[in-house]
């Protein structure tokens, strides 16, 4: 049977109940496509900004596929950018949304410019992500 991250992602999203996200970000292999020929099975990363969020990391099992997501309040988010918060910058350039509010998305992608234009983050082209710059 073939996974479908996607809706592993969207049936997970939907077991949070009253939870009302800014954005839902998937992230890694399963976005890339690196996940379906890679043994054993990686989970499925996931990041949640949202009001209402407990912060912190939960896992579970959906379907077979453990999920590993990612609870950020907006306010952490950005204040984690500005730290070089590689994972999360990352995900907001190169992973899906599930959910995505425009007006946040802007905030948080205008913040992450703001890094990379002062220079505190660069483009690792080796490896194809963003890093947090080395300081001379």
């Amino acid at each position: 049977m073939a996974i479908n991250a996607w809706e592993l992602a969207t049936e997970y999203v939907n077991s949070l109940g009253g939870l009302r996200p800014l954005l839902i970000i998937m992230h890694g292999p399963w976005v890339s496509g690196e996940a379906y020929v890679m043994e054993p099975k990686p989970p499925l990363s996931i990041v949640i900004i949202a009001n209402d969020a407990s912060v912190g990391i939960k896992e579970a099992e959906v379907g077979g596929l453990r999920i590993v997501a990612r609870f950020l309040t907006p306010d952490l988010a950005l204040s984690l950018v500005k730290q070089g918060d590689e994972e999360l910058i990352n995900a907001v350039y190169s992973g899906s949304f599930l959910v995505k509010d425009e007006e946040y998305y802007r905030l948080l992608e205008d913040t992450i410019n703001g890094e990379i234009r002062s220079g505190r983050l660069t483009w690792d082209s080796k490896r194809g992500v963003w890093v947090k710059a080395t300081l001379r």
